[in-house]
């Protein structure tokens, strides 16, 4: 049977929303999603889209961007929502262009993933790899994330200048602050560990095997 692996990002909260801040949670982020889809090399078997109104779904034959995404969407939806997301690898049920068709092993994992962090308030489960992976990035992923979850609006925004690719130099002179200033936020914010932890979760998915269906290789080709 093919096997892929899949993403389900889930909207915390999501029906707890006022109008004004749902529309701005997904007014734009199926866009959004679509453009992040286009710009992955290589590109999702299915690309991402929101599946049932308040998760966000894509099939992969390969793990190798599914934390940048999970990153991406997080940014994305910051402060408005929070998210939180399982990545499973499995069977799938059939081949269709519509994800919410497709079924199988791999979703009832994934769901049945979901069911239990939303139960013991975790951020992440990883179902990919060993045990061993499957732990670690788990370990690596909460950390990361309760790390962000601390930083201040200030704290958070050099985090992500700096994640960018600028240095704290740069970033000194695009937000017209004191060099002091962006390392003082650096530091407290630590977000060296944040950028440290997203290298090695980058490692270890790096170092799982890519799988390939030609199912879908016919499908997306059509």
């Amino acid at each position: 049977m093919t096997e892929c692996f899949l993403l389900l990002v889930d909207v915390k909260g999501s029906t707890g929303l006022t109008p004004r801040v749902a529309e701005r949670v997904f007014g734009t982020l199926e866009e959004r999603l679509a453009g992040l889809s286009r710009r992955l090399d290589p590109a999702p078997v299915l690309g991402l889209s929101i599946s049932y109104g308040d998760e966000v779904a894509g099939l992969f034959d390969t793990p190798v961007h599914l934390y940048s995404v999970v990153d991406q969407v997080r940014d994305w939806l910051h402060p408005e929502a929070a998210i939180r997301f399982v990545a499973a690898r499995g069977s799938i049920g059939r081949f269709s262009h519509d994800i919410r068709q497709v079924g199988g092993e791999v979703f009832k994992r994934a769901d049945d993933a979901v069911r239990a962090i939303k139960k013991e308030r975790r951020f992440c489960r990883w179902l990919i790899g060993d045990a061993t992976t499957n732990a670690a990035l788990d370990a690596l992923t909460e950390m990361s994330n309760a790390v962000l979850e601390d930083m201040t609006v200030y704290q958070r925004e050099v985090y992500r200048l700096l994640a960018s690719g600028l240095s704290q130099a740069e970033i000194a002179g695009r937000m017209r602050k004191h060099r002091q200033s962006v390392s003082d936020a650096v530091r407290r914010g630590h977000a060296e560990l944040v950028l440290e932890a997203a290298a090695a979760i980058g490692g270890l998915l790096h170092a799982i095997p890519s799988m390939r269906s030609d199912g879908f290789q016919k499908l997306n080709e059509k």
